[in-house]
């Protein structure tokens, strides 16, 4: 299994690549679609699904430009489930005045809550890490995890979007990302990648 990644779009977004010998799943198309369909073709391997860590503008930008090309299901958790078309909860209104345009997607995705899923060959155990936003998750791998915009390298996620909540987002970090593998390689919605060791010295998480 590999993860690979373009940062994209408005606020350079990481949308993220993982594969296994057979399919390959994208996680967060952030924009600037023709970046994404043309690594798509030069993975050679056919895309299953897209999962969002969670349905903020930034993420899903390019949603419907891929699935246009490649109508594969859509998976995120049901607390948002109207962030796809509402801009004032996926943040693209609060961001008109700094010239970013609205965004909204006609996605129909499928919810999924906490718990171990298989997609394709993929073992994935999905985190409910609420706290950026209600129905932010993380997807843990076998051997690394894609957080979305609850842990960056040495940051956080802000909390100041809708139904964001600091308190939240502590204790998702803590009770959740920080029970993971010391050593598993941590890879966030902006950024480079981190470790959960590398994270117990976060700044933001101590004082």
């Amino acid at each position: 299994m590999e993860i690979s990644y373009l940062p994209l779009g408005f606020v350079s977004t990481n949308t993220y690549f993982v594969t296994n010998e057979d399919a390959l799943l994208i996680i967060d198309p952030a924009g600037e679609s023709h970046k994404i369909l043309d690594k798509i073709k030069s993975m050679n391997k056919p895309l299953k699904a897209i999962l969002l860590t969670h349905a903020h503008f930034d993420h899903i930008a390019a949603l419907d430009d891929v699935l246009n090309v490649y109508p594969v299901p859509v998976y995120m958790h049901k607390n948002e489930h109207d962030f796809l078309t509402n801009p004032a909860k996926n943040g693209s209104q609060k961001f008109q005045e700094l010239g970013l345009p609205i965004i909204t997607s006609q996605a129909k995705p499928q919810f999924i809550n906490e718990g171990d899923i298989q997609l394709h060959g993929f073992d994935i155990s999905v985190l409910y890490t609420p706290g950026h936003s209600p129905g932010s998750l993380s997807y843990v791998f076998k051997d690394f995890a894609v957080v979305g915009d609850t842990l960056f390298n040495n940051g956080i996620g802000r909390t100041d979007l809708y139904q964001g909540d600091l308190e939240t987002l502590i204790d998702s970090i803590k009770d959740k990302l920080f029970e993971l593998d010391e050593t598993m390689p941590i890879y966030p919605g902006h950024g480079p990648s981190t470790t959960i060791e590398n994270e117990f010295m976060n700044p933001f998480l101590n004082g």
